[in-house]
């Protein structure tokens, strides 16, 4: 009679010991479900089977940590090339995309190992041109400094015989795009610069540019102090390239469909989703997740990269302007507006 009662109790004891822990199920479950309404690649997963292949590649899971593995490969079948899983002091981003850059010249690598800087001048006395970097900064103090000095540097340049404007997106590999606009507001002028849509292509936000503010989904995210004028009127040409990437490519997108404008060098990096964040349970868990396509101010979207009207393949020459194909393609469609 002992030995069935001890029995009995190790089985039960195994059990306990076996049975995953309610806040671990429910983490997981959170995660896929997140996952499942809000990725814009959602529909490409059969999330009835995705669901019963990570409940068992989890099932010995005991903490957040251990089911990791199995959010993983959830978050890998969506084929999101600009999301991101984070857990605790983890950035998990999907192995099969790395960045392509065999398609960077070798004088962009060097200028970009000088960090975000913002560069001005005055290109062959008509043009006034600004390079406009990578952007991390999240206070509005920073966002206000960054985008005036934006400003301070293109109004710096600008003469009244300038008779259009260069913006080189060439070093903008991304970041926080509200002062960045701010800092060219009054090159793009008010109204409507790009459009947010949802999973379902639902609109679901507007970027705004109201008297030189920028106005996020009815939020003012970004104001300045000065502008130097109304440079809304004159032509603009924008270069990018395979560096370009996130906001810098929304950056590119905000200038199509303003009048005089035009795009010149090389497709972008190709991370032309909107993206949401969403927190899971726990201390510093949560993903990013691609939940829409950047659009233009007319609706259209942007599914792989943004592609240049005006097509100028190397001869980068980031720090010496006349030797520049780039900028030398630019001053010369400048040069045909008037």
């Amino acid at each position: 009679m002992r030995s069935a009662l001890a029995l009995l109790l190790l089985l039960l004891t195994m059990n306990v010991k076996a049975q995953q822990p309610d806040s671990v199920r429910i983490f997981i479950d959170s995660a896929l479900h997140v996952m499942q309404n809000n990725s814009a690649f959602s529909s490409q997963v059969n999330w009835k089977k995705m669901t019963t292949i990570v409940h068992r590649m989890s099932k010995n899971a005991k903490t957040y940590t251990e089911a990791a593995p199995a959010i993983k490969y959830a978050f890998d079948a969506l084929g999101d090339k600009h999301g991101w899983l984070v857990f605790g002091n983890e950035d998990y981003h999907n192995p099969k995309f790395k960045p392509d850059t065999g398609r960077i010249s070798a004088n962009i690598k060097l200028a970009a190992s000088k960090g975000p800087k913002v560069y001005c001048a005055v290109v062959n006395d008509d043009y006034a041109y600004v390079s406009i970097p990578f952007f991390g900064g999240q206070t509005d103090e920073q966002m206000t400094r960054f985008g005036q000095r934006i400003q301070d540097s293109l109004c710096k340049v600008i003469t009244p015989s300038t008779k259009g404007i260069i913006i080189d997106l060439r070093l903008n590999a991304g970041g926080n795009i509200a002062p960045m606009l701010a800092g060219v507001s009054n090159v793009l002028g008010s109204g409507d610069v790009s459009i947010t849509t949802d999973n379902k292509r639902k609109i679901v936000g507007r970027t705004t540019i109201e008297y030189n503010n920028i106005i996020m989904d009815g939020i003012t995210r970004t104001s300045l102090t000065k502008n130097c004028a109304d440079l809304s009127k004159l032509p603009v040409a924008v270069i990018i390239g395979p560096v370009t990437g996130s906001s810098g490519e929304a950056m590119a997108i905000s200038f199509i469909g303003r009048d005089r404008t035009v795009l010149i060098g090389e497709e972008t990096g190709g991370y032309t989703t909107a993206n949401n964040g969403f927190l899971l349970a726990g201390d510093d868990y949560g993903m990013v997740l691609a939940v829409g396509y950047m659009t233009d101010r007319f609706g259209k979207a942007y599914h792989d990269n943004v592609k240049p009207a005006l097509e100028i393949k190397g001869g980068d020459d980031f720090f010496d302007h006349v030797k520049d194909k780039k900028i030398e393609a630019a001053v010369k469609w400048l040069a045909k507006q008037g």
